[in-house]
């Protein structure tokens, strides 16, 4: 574990010192024994298909600002993986989708991110309805699979991939 993040106990306010506790570094509290486990975050990755084409949208935040992405977010504490999946794509494009199958899951050695990768299509798709929410995307546009642009993410690249090897 590298330097610390957090430097004080949240249960009784005394210095976190880092200790092997379950085959790793961890931070643990000295006075009253707390282990401060540092959690993954999972992240819900939404491929949107509509007449043969995927919806991306243009980053308007870093990482990746200006770069094309798939629709994603962090899941909430407590909330079911697909909801979060949906609600993502909800609050990123204003548009209602159903959720087809799962693309894969992602991880990788060192990166806290786990992600989620699901298709979903469009539910009564009218374009008047199709709106990007500007504090994260500032375009949306749709592209054949062979036109995709450059993406923002590594793990889109990934995503991008097991899609079309689940169209075969």
């Amino acid at each position: 574990m590298s330097t610390p993040v957090f430097k004080f106990c949240p249960v009784c306010s005394a210095p976190l010192t880092e200790k092997h506790v379950y085959h790793a570094l961890r931070l643990t509290c000295s006075t009253c024994s707390f282990v401060f486990f540092l959690e993954p975050k999972v992240v819900t990755v939404v491929v949107v298909e509509h007449k043969s084409n995927l919806l991306l949208g243009r980053r308007n935040i870093d990482p990746g600002k200006g770069l094309w992405s798939f629709f994603s977010g962090y899941m909430e504490r407590g909330e079911q993986v697909e909801l979060a999946a949906i609600r993502e794509v909800k609050e990123e494009t204003n548009l209602d989708v159903h959720l087809e199958n799962l693309i894969g899951v992602y991880s990788e050695h060192g990166n806290p991110h786990v992600v989620i990768a699901y298709r979903a299509s469009v539910i009564n798709y009218d374009v008047s309805d199709m709106v990007a929410q500007p504090d994260e995307v500032s375009e949306l546009s749709f592209f054949a699979p062979e036109t995709v642009p450059p993406l923002a993410f590594p793990t889109d690249a990934d995503i991008l991939r097991d899609w079309q090897r689940l169209q075969t």
